[in-house]
């Protein structure tokens, strides 16, 4: 049995592996989409969408609409809006958008999700 359970985790394992080596990087088809974010805190509550558009050749826009609250005394606040149009461009050698504003690094570990520095965004189906 043991041997059996041993078979069974390196098949696994190569499975994981081999599905990763066919990854291919980032391209205009595969990272144009809606993404979202909720984050919280003691001292606000955050929603936050970003809109990835294809430009041209390796740029790209970022539409990102945020709207918070808050927290005062333990409760929500007044909801807040804000508006940020962001410009990026895709390095072909790391496959990543690099934001031209203030250098944000936007990645995009698998195809359902998207990353601006530590925060993580799901994809939008």
């Amino acid at each position: 049995m043991k041997k059996q359970i041993n078979s069974s985790l390196i098949l696994l394992a190569v499975a994981a592996l081999s599905s990763g080596a066919c990854k291919s990087g980032p391209s205009s088809d595969n990272i144009v989409g809606t993404y979202v974010n909720d984050a919280q805190s003691e001292a606000s509550i955050a929603h936050d969408t970003l809109v990835v558009e294809h430009s041209k050749d390796n740029t790209y826009l970022l539409h990102r609409k945020t709207g918070f609250q808050m927290v005062v005394n333990g409760k929500p606040g007044k909801h807040l809006f804000e508006t940020e149009e962001w410009t990026a461009v895709l390095d072909p050698k790391t496959s990543v958008l690099i934001e031209s504003g203030k250098g944000k690094v936007i990645a995009f570990p698998d195809s359902d999700s998207m990353t601006v520095g530590k925060r993580i965004y799901r994809r939008l189906k």
